[in-house]
């Protein structure tokens, strides 16, 4: 398994226990980081042990802590989602996964859209396969749809709140990005200059596809309601699925 050959922007190094790809400021925040926890622990691990650690949701724990020089990070394990994720877990044959996330995120950036851009991913060995860990700067002020919702925002803000995710869906349906798992804790919300702005999450699968198709703007609308349905039902919203329909109104309120 070869972790020699970066993508542009990242050099490669080799660790006690890991590869890792990193952005050449990122290199010796994340060593004396590690260096003084202890290079036995993954990167995640040391995230969480800081005794200012966050922790966030995620298909595996995500973890944000303070790094030297740096300020906080965000270190995300990687791990596969629906049927197939039951066998494969958090395991990998390779860089490939992460490979598309760069290169995804790197094409949203390029087009104005916002997402956390990746700063170092880590390797882990294990056989024939790896663990990933990603890393990325925190989103300062940021929380995801869901737990902006779940708040109960009074009716001014939560309307800059879904006019922000309507920009953001407007932009994606407008370059012709789809998102195949556009939930709605895949939509982060941060306080800007003059207003909200949304950040894309989880990028790796989307695909880029002709602009401004009404169909790429549609399958992403329905993801993003399956999702809001779902965790109103799951009670993560609080509220109830007719309250969803009134939310989706108001953020779509032509269609």
């Amino acid at each position: 398994m070869k972790f020699d050959c970066p993508p542009a922007g990242f050099v490669a190094r080799r660790l006690p226990r890991a590869w890792a790809w990193l952005r050449p400021k990122m290199e010796r925040p994340l060593l004396d980081a590690w260096n003084k926890a202890g290079r036995e622990l993954r990167l995640s691990e040391v995230a969480r042990r800081h005794p200012q650690s966050r922790r966030f949701h995620g298909r595996q724990p995500v973890f944000a802590a303070p790094f030297p020089r740096e300020g906080i990070l965000v270190v995300r394990t990687c791990a596969h989602g629906g049927w197939w994720g039951r066998f494969a877990g958090d395991l990998y044959r390779g860089p490939s996964r992460v490979l598309r996330e760069i290169r995804a995120g790197e094409s949203l950036l390029g087009r104005k859209i916002p997402t956390p851009r990746i700063e170092a991913v880590i390797f882990y060995p294990a056989g024939p396969f790896c663990r990933i860990e990603v890393v990325t700067r925190l989103v300062p002020e940021s929380l995801d749809l869901v737990e902006c919702l779940a708040r109960r925002p009074a009716p001014g803000q939560r309307s800059k709140i879904l006019l922000a995710v309507r920009k953001l869906l407007g932009q994606l349906g407008r370059c012709g990005v789809r998102h195949p798992d556009l939930n709605a804790r895949n939509i982060l919300l941060s306080p800007g200059p003059h207003g909200w702005i949304a950040h894309l999450l989880d990028v790796d699968a989307i695909s880029l596809g002709e602009p401004s198709l009404p169909s790429t703007d549609r399958a992403n609308r329905n993801r993003l309601l399956r999702s809001l349905f779902k965790r109103s039902r799951l009670g993560d919203l609080g509220c109830s699925e007719a309250e969803v329909t009134r939310i989706w109104k108001e953020l779509f309120p032509r269609s």
